[in-house]
């Protein structure tokens, strides 16, 4: 088969098909989006959802997200499948984390739960929704040098990945949204989209695996720093934080925060794919998802983001919360930020959904 190729042919429709141009129109908003979904995920023998998503070995029959119209067929078993090696080792390290926030009740001081929310807006806001998701992999503004690898440093602290892996995974996602190669789609499943892509690292590095999408990151000595030496970083933090506060402060401030923030960011590629509303028609599930979206310090407006990948602001009307639009917003005015970038009103009525005639 030849390789398979992604392209938008009108508003909500997307292409699915190989180098021969044996395509598979795939339109998924609407009752006629969720009818194709039923076509193309639930046929798992048929030849067209063959050439559509490739050969899928021991799918299981389809089922519907929880109150939602999305019919998700997982490529295979999430847990009775072959784990290998470093399978074991990413589950091992969560779950060691999330036992560790069973102290939390045994732990809590005031000066602790300080340091939780204070960690909890550096790596989080500043870390990934700023520094690694808005100014890495989508350039949406720029900033010095210094202040740049500042953040992403920052975002390192979450435990999510070094720079240059989050970057370059999270661009695959928005190359193949909701279309087999996506990393984390609620097509194979609500766990799936939420945390089963990290622990199935097979299938996962052969969707991502490949890193020359970000080679402008590769180029700079920072970013390969921080890709070879990355665990240190995290075990300093670990070292630190308890220096600074004791078992309270690397409780509250490592185990509890890095949870609640792993969390906040996996339901943006799993809630916000299921549940919200669509005021952009993407071709895609993102869904504007209101509580995800204070949570996520803005993330959580992810039509408008999927709308308008390259915009600073995510939250584009007024009572949308978007806590890092406001920072960038404190840095442009400080003139720490430039080249910031935001979707003309033209573009935006472009793409928002028309009403329905009555």
């Amino acid at each position: 088969m030849g390789t398979k190729t992604r392209s938008i042919t009108a508003p909500g429709v997307i292409e699915l098909g190989d180098e021969n141009n044996d395509a598979v129109v795939w339109k998924r908003l609407g009752q006629e989006g969720v009818d194709k979904a039923v076509e193309l995920w639930s046929s798992v023998n048929s030849e067209a959802a063959a050439a559509a998503k490739g050969a899928w070995a021991g799918v299981k029959p389809a089922h519907k997200v929880f109150l939602s119209d999305i019919l998700a067929s997982p490529k295979r078993n999430a847990f009775l499948r072959k784990w290998i090696p470093t399978d074991i080792t990413y589950v091992s390290f969560i779950g060691v984390m999330h036992l560790g926030c069973l102290l939390a009740p045994f732990t809590f001081t005031w000066g602790a739960f300080k340091c939780f929310l204070a960690m909890y807006f550096i790596t989080g806001c500043l870390g990934i929704t700023l520094s690694y998701h808005r100014q890495i992999a989508h350039k949406s503004f720029r900033t010095p040098k210094w202040l740049e690898y500042a953040l992403a440093y920052c975002g390192a602290l979450a435990m999510q990945g070094d720079p240059l892996e989050w970057a370059s995974s999270h661009r695959y996602h928005h190359q193949h949204c909701d279309t087999p190669k996506d990393p984390h789609t609620p097509y194979e499943g609500f766990w799936w989209s939420h945390a089963g892509w990290l622990l199935d690292n097979e299938a996962t590095i052969e969707r991502v695996g490949d890193r020359s999408n970000a080679q402008e990151l590769a180029a700079q000595p920072f970013y390969r720093f921080m890709e070879k030496t990355y665990i240190w970083h995290i075990a300093a933090s670990a070292a630190v934080l308890f220096a600074l506060g004791g078992l309270p402060w690397l409780v509250w401030g490592f185990c509890v925060r890095t949870v609640w923030v792993w969390h906040i960011t996996w339901a943006v590629n799993s809630v916000a794919h299921c549940w919200g509303s669509q005021e952009f028609n993407t071709g895609d599930l993102s869904r504007n998802n209101w509580l995800i979206g204070i949570l996520a310090y803005g993330e959580g407006w992810h039509n408008n983001h999927h709308a308008f990948e390259f915009s600073a602001r995510h939250g584009l009307r007024w009572w949308q919360i978007d806590m890092t639009w406001m920072v960038i917003s404190v840095l442009k005015f400080f003139r720490l930020a430039d080249k910031v970038k935001l979707p003309k009103e033209a573009q935006m009525e472009r793409m928002r959904f028309q009403p329905t005639q009555a």
